[in-house]
């Protein structure tokens, strides 16, 4: 497989581990649409479908990342709402 010349450096870290596999993937394409083909018969589907140990890795990582910045950010947060004995807003 040809790759495009690197332009963004930005990019380096998420497309690295790619070009390093040289096209090979982990994931398998017949595994993957049998996947999708079981939750047809599923009465309660996933909202969300992660295809692949590599895709479950970096997902999981986002959302580690997003847990952290609620966590870390949580009274900022809380400190935009109405005081608790003010109304509940402007009046229209």
């Amino acid at each position: 497989m040809a790759r495009a010349p690197r332009t963004v450096a930005d990019h380096d870290d998420l497309f690295d581990p790619i070009r390093a596999a040289g096209g090979r993937q982990l994931g398998d394409p017949a595994r993957a649409a049998a996947a999708v083909l079981h939750i047809l018969d599923v009465p309660a589907p996933p909202r969300h479908l992660i295809l692949g140990s590599d895709a479950l890795k970096a997902v999981r990582a986002g959302r580690e990342a997003v847990d952290h910045d609620i966590a870390a950010w949580e009274r900022l947060s809380r400190s935009t709402d109405f005081p608790a004995d003010a109304g509940r807003g402007p009046s229209r």
